[in-house]
């Protein structure tokens, strides 16, 4: 018998505000990483060996049963926390949309799904494009559109949306919206942050047309089946969104001279998950996967083991494109959000899932308004304020 016991939904340090209420949302914010978790519901096969019960807010406790007896019971506290009933609005409304009130504000922000294999990342990022079945990225670009409607002002206030899709397969850098884009290098600009050198990105000005980038990029994203997920992520894929906002500062003409820019990024990650090879019965291409996806996820346990050590004197973002690339998202100028995805069928995994999103939980970010960037980055509204179209890279 396998035993999780999850609370249905306690927003603790998270806001479900909307995204009107960026300013308020974002002064709310922690300097560390938020940590949700998210139990996905039972399959049919797994009825039989799983019970998951409601317990105290911000709770999650896990206890293995082997057959030969229940084992230790581990307990964790996380800022919020949903059981397999909770849906995708819910989910949304108190983990993501934060982290989007945030973006409009100006801060840089990731959404970073974890978990093993099958866990419901995908699923919970991108799920259906419509409907009640929606994900985050879905529901995230709703909202940033919405706020363009009712925000802009021709002459005074103009916003400018791209956005630029990538994946890490096997350690090489690929860009998904121009395929055969390929080893892509990573590089550090003082102003702009981390960058995937050659990563083409699109000016996007509706949701129709996001969608259409997912679309494009989902079919050259790398999956394949295996026994533990019919529709297995072989890559970590991130698709970002840049939010380029300009207003005159004394509410005139907007002009380079005399006008507040500012420029802030959206990273929503979607992570291929851990695999036991008993488990997922990997061999030849899909073992030599599962080796780069579990290096890469190890990797990132160092990351968030020597920033919250308190004694690590060098943290090995190096150790991987993935660390390399998520770099300001853990300890940087970012606000992150990190959701643990969870199954109770998979109690090994979960137990490890939970132990990692525990420690992340304590990583300290340092996040700020990302104002008076380069003038010529703001002004591309006018420059390419016709018809989608790639303008970098």
């Amino acid at each position: 018998m396998v035993v999780l016991a999850v609370e249905s939904a306690s927003l603790g340090r998270l806001s479900s505000s909307s995204a009107s209420s960026e300013a308020s949302s974002s002064a709310d914010w922690p300097e560390t990483v938020r940590v949700a978790v998210r139990v996905r519901p039972p399959l049919a096969r797994e009825v039989s060996t799983e019970e998951l019960t409601v317990r105290a807010p911000g709770e999650v406790t896990a206890w293995p049963d082997d057959g030969l007896g229940p084992g230790p019971r581990y307990s964790f506290t996380f800022d919020a926390a949903f059981s397999p009933s909770e849906g995708q609005a819910a989910v949304y409304d108190a983990v993501a949309r934060p982290a989007v009130s945030s973006t409009l504000a100006g801060f840089n922000a990731s959404i970073i799904a974890y978990g093993h294999t099958g866990a419901g990342k995908t699923h919970t990022m991108e799920g259906a494009p419509d409907g009640a079945q929606r994900g985050i990225i879905p529901r995230a670009v709703a909202d940033i559109f919405e706020h363009v409607e009712r925000s802009a002002r021709p002459g005074a206030r103009r916003f400018l949306v791209r956005a630029s899709y990538l994946q890490i397969y096997n350690e090489v850098l690929s860009d998904l919206l121009k395929p055969g884009r390929n080893g892509l290098a990573i590089r550090e600009d003082r102003k702009k942050g981390l960058r995937a050198e050659g990563l083409s990105e699109w000016v996007v000005r509706s949701p129709a047309e996001v969608d259409g980038l997912l679309r494009r990029g989902a079919e050259t994203r790398a999956t394949a089946a295996t026994a533990a997920n019919d529709a297995s992520s072989r890559s970590h894929a991130v698709f970002c969104l840049t939010f380029e906002q300009s207003e005159a500062s004394g509410g005139g003409e907007a002009c380079p001279r005399g006008s507040v820019f500012r420029s802030s990024k959206l990273n929503l990650v979607d992570l291929a998950g851990s695999e036991r090879l008993r488990v997922s019965g990997a061999s030849g291409q899909r073992l030599e996967e599962c080796k780069y996806i579990n290096g890469s996820l190890a990797a990132l346990g160092n990351v968030v083991a020597a920033l919250t050590s308190g004694t690590a004197r060098h943290v090995p973002y190096r150790d991987s494109k993935l660390t390399r690339l998520l770099a300001d998202s853990l300890g940087g100028n970012c606000k992150t959000t990190m959701i643990a995805c969870v199954a109770a069928a998979s109690m090994a995994e979960t137990v490890s899932t939970l132990k990692f999103a525990s420690r992340a939980r304590h990583v300290h970010n340092s996040a700020r308004i990302n104002e008076q960037i380069d003038q010529l980055t703001a002004l591309e509204a006018e420059r390419y304020g016709g018809d989608m179209g790639e303008i970098w890279g």
